[in-house]
């Protein structure tokens, strides 16, 4: 593409049409508004890549790839919310001797992580914090941050889910 002229023209025209494609995948405006922004910013940052003739089908493969990477991360959140949930009311539900224990599980359970997989998981779901933060801070992809959640969450449902086969036994 040649110049910030044609950007800025590339940018009025399609934003809002663009708002409205990611709103098809995501049904929060202001995430919608943020992913489109992002894509945008982009295509600035690879302009001299981009031919102008591809740019709008290049725009709309990144904003529904991001999409689908947001809702990939808002379900591995539910996910982990429902987990820790179900955790917590079955800790409630047992006296404080099978309490102690199944923190016990818990904590040994945690120590089969990796000191990185404990620390994203703790920076992503104690924290708080989004992925891209967490990705900047690491100097690594959104996608490695993502790869490493779903690893340890599946390593704590593993190692509780025998733990708890080996009790019942």
């Amino acid at each position: 593409m040649d110049d910030r002229a044609t950007f800025d023209k590339m940018f009025n025209e399609w934003y809002a049409q663009f708002v409205y494609f990611a709103y098809y995948f995501i049904n929060d405006a202001e995430v919608c508004r943020d992913i489109v922004s992002d894509a945008f910013e982009y295509l600035w940052r690879n302009y001299e890549k981009i031919e102008e003739a591809t740019a709008k089908t290049y725009l709309y493969t990144i904003i529904r790839t991001r999409c689908i990477d947001y809702l990939r991360k808002q379900n591995i959140h539910e996910e982990y919310v429902e987990f820790t949930s179900q955790l917590t009311d079955k800790m409630i539900e047992v006296d404080s001797q099978h309490s102690d224990s199944r923190v016990l599980r818990i904590r040994k359970a945690m120590e089969k992580l990796t000191p990185y997989n404990y620390h994203i998981l703790e920076a992503c779901y104690i924290h708080n914090k989004k992925y891209k933060e967490v990705a900047e801070e690491l100097n690594v992809s959104v996608a490695a941050i993502h790869k490493n959640i779903v690893k340890a969450l599946r390593i704590l449902r593993e190692e509780l889910g025998q733990e708890g086969n080996r009790n019942r036994l």
